[in-house]
This record gives C-alpha cells, structure tokens and sequence, in this order.
C-alpha cells in the first residue's frame, strides 16, 4: 500500500518535530569487496562497511530557541551530533546519530527564505516499525 508523504516529518532528540520541513530524503549504501582470484570467471565480491546520509529542506524559521532549527544550527556550530528522526508517516521512522555536514540557507527577494540541510550518519541506522 502507498504511504502519502504529507504525514512524514523530521525530529531531532526529544522535539516532535522540526517545523517548516517539507521533505527529507534518506541513502543507504554498503561497500562490496571484490574477492575475484586468478582463474575465476565470475567476479566475486563480500559485504563491507555501511553507511548512511540523509537530507532535508523547507522553509527557515528565525531560531530563537533552542529547538528544530536552532538545534540543528547549534549542532552544525559546534560540531556535535543529533539523533534524528525521519518519519514516513505517524509511527514509522528510521532513526540514527548524525552529524549536520551542510547547512545551507538561501534568502532569494522573490521566495520564501528556505533551508536544506545535510546528515551524515555516524554508527548504525535503525528502522522503528510502528504498532
């Protein structure tokens, strides 16, 4: 069954929800090895290393606190990691330890100020199936 993207969001530690986010996107990727020896005529190849990096963009909010947006702002500044959340929908969400390795704001005089910002995962990413 299809899931409608309106009932995603992005949530960082205990804040519910970053405001003003209008998409996130995720990427999985694993390293393959090679293990192809003389005399083989197929290549072979073994698993190695995981890892993990997501996006998102929406419109910017003033960070006047310390959640959503500021907390993503303050975790850039000081090189720090979130754990964050990334809803496909109310109870489904993959979740992980990330650092902020871009954070970009864009002020154009004919848009809305917007802001994309750019994860880059650090141990392993989890899938929390809701009930």
């Amino acid at each position: 069954m299809a899931i409608a993207g309106k009932n995603g969001k992005v949530a960082i530690a205990s804040i519910s929800k970053v405001v003003g986010i209008k998409n996130w996107s995720l990427e999985l990727s694993l390293e393959t090895l090679e293990t192809t020896a003389l005399g083989d005529d197929w290549k072979n190849y073994i698993s190695g290393l995981k890892e993990w990096t997501a996006s998102s963009e929406g419109d910017y909010e003033v960070p006047a606190d310390t959640e959503g947006q500021a907390a993503l702002q303050d975790a850039f500044l000081k090189g720090t990691t979130v754990t964050v959340k990334m809803y496909v929908d109310e109870k489904n969400y993959y979740s992980g330890e990330a650092y902020i390795s871009s954070l970009s704001i864009e002020d154009p005089v004919d848009d809305v100020v917007s802001i994309s910002i750019e994860f880059t995962g650090t141990g392993a990413l989890s899938f929390q199936k809701g009930e």
